[in-house]
């Protein structure tokens, strides 16, 4: 048993004095609302940098979102089960065991990057492909993959720190990363694109390794936060006792990983059936997509926080708080997912603008908008319960029957209404909505259930 004065134990907030399970969920959330919102403008604003050489380079590297998100998803997934069982321990006291799954983690989650780089590069030609971008579109597209494929561990090693820096309550230093994160790409953009310093101007390429480099400098400067601010250190027992977490870490992180997984394969699925409606489709869904993003910000910022209160409060065996808690999150995350959502529709014609003149695609793209005022609410009711129930341990449930739900009636109701009722685009996104709406009615009873409280890992 750890003891309080481990370093482990650092999850007493710098300001209040509190343990993190007794910390307001504002005080945890806001650097991560902040964190998220400023996350959405990197590919905003690659978009924009390539909207600038072409539309067309901007919808190839657009369409490839949902496969890079799949790609993500999985290493965010994994970190995030990680970094839930440190909050478990922490919460009860086991600051040892802390220690172990942070080193297992970060040991684990480079190696998974560098086995999805040597596993999308030889593949990106034929994924690019599978899409059905044909053309120029593809050949951006390639180019893009091929390159940014080579960031993956750099990836995965942000992604796990930013989720082991987060579970100790220090979430400033993630919002701190990601303005980093933003800032160096979009100055290694600007080179790389106008071809200064000498260089040549290297297009899609240039776009591709500016976001790699920018992921590798966020990865440093948060790795001194967890070595320095945290104090985290690896010795030998760690490693040898890593044998204790690496179960609980597959139980929870494989099911943690495919739920999210899936919804990002049905992401691809969705986007080839755009492919399918047409190219003025895909760069609408793309631009529109890229501003739908926003009416996120607060459901996903609330959302993490509350993630990161529920796995301590569980590891404490506070479990009336941690249910409460949950309540209260979703409650606020609908509503502000339902008005961020009609703002941003409300201005869809300036915002889809500022990437394209072309009528048609801003036309198609407020349609996206509005259509989007149906999918924020449940999208929010969503993440915040189903990462609650990972959080806790009980990841199963979301793989399983969220996935189902995923392929079955989603999916039915995606073509129904884009080709049986021609809607088009229109229809594939009134269809995710459908899907947020079936899959939020399932988490939403299994959290009440209250079957989540026999999952915990402590």
């Amino acid at each position: 048993m750890g003891c309080p004065t481990h370093p482990y134990f650092s999850n007493i907030g710098p300001m209040t004095g509190k343990q993190v399970k007794d910390r307001s969920l504002l005080s945890l959330s806001w650097p991560l609302i902040l964190t998220f919102a400023v996350g959405i403008f990197q590919p905003m604003m690659d978009s924009w940098f390539l909207s600038r050489t072409s539309e067309t380079a901007a919808a190839g590297v657009g369409a490839l979102m949902p496969v890079i998100a799949t790609i993500f998803t999985a290493l965010h997934a994994f970190s995030q089960a990680g970094a839930s069982i440190t909050s478990q321990y922490i919460g009860a006291r086991q600051g040892s065991h802390a220690r172990t799954t942070q080193t297992l983690v970060l040991v684990g989650s480079f190696l998974l990057g560098v086995s999805i780089t040597l596993l999308v590069f030889p593949l990106s030609g034929t994924i690019v492909s599978l899409m059905g971008l044909t053309e120029d579109t593809a050949l951006y597209a390639n180019q893009f993959l091929s390159v940014v494929a080579f960031g993956f561990a750099f990836r995965a090693l942000q992604a796990t720190l930013i989720a082991l820096i987060a579970t100790h309550g220090l979430t400033i230093w993630n919002l701190i990363s990601n303005v980093l994160t933003i800032v160096s790409n979009a100055v290694l953009n600007y080179i790389f694109l106008e071809g200064l310093f000498g260089l040549p101007k290297m297009g899609v390429y240039g776009v591709a390794i500016a976001t790699s480099i920018s992921w590798l400098l966020a990865s440093l400067m948060l790795w001194l936060v967890l070595r320095f601010k945290i104090r985290h250190k690896t010795n030998k027992r760690d490693l040898v006792r890593s044998k204790i977490i690496l179960p609980d870490w597959i139980r929870i992180g494989l099911p943690a990983a495919a739920e999210p997984i899936s919804f990002q394969l049905f992401q691809v699925f969705i986007t080839a059936m755009v492919v399918y409606v047409g190219t003025t489709a895909i760069t609408a869904r793309v631009f529109a997509g890229n501003f739908a993003a926003v009416s996120c910000i607060l459901g996903i910022g609330l959302g993490s926080g509350n993630q990161i209160l529920v796995a301590h409060l569980v590891g404490a065996h506070e479990y009336d708080r941690a249910s409460n808690q949950i309540k209260r999150t979703f409650i606020i995350g609908s509503i502000s997912g339902l008005i961020f959502s009609i703002a941003v529709a409300l201005c869809g014609e300036h915002l889809i603008g500022i990437f394209s003149k072309d009528p048609e695609v801003i036309r198609l793209g407020c349609i996206c908008l509005w259509c989007d005022v149906a999918l924020q609410p449940f999208k929010a009711v969503n993440y915040i319960i189903t990462s609650s129930l990972r959080a806790i341990g009980d990841s199963k449930f979301p793989a399983i029957v969220g996935s189902a739900m995923m392929w079955t009636l989603g999916v039915g109701t995606a073509l129904l209404l884009a080709f049986g009722l021609k809607l088009g685009l229109a229809g594939l996104w009134l269809g995710m909505a459908s899907d947020e709406f079936y899959r939020s009615i399932a988490n939403f009873w299994r959290w009440k259930s209250g079957r989540w409280k026999t999952k915990a890992v402590v």
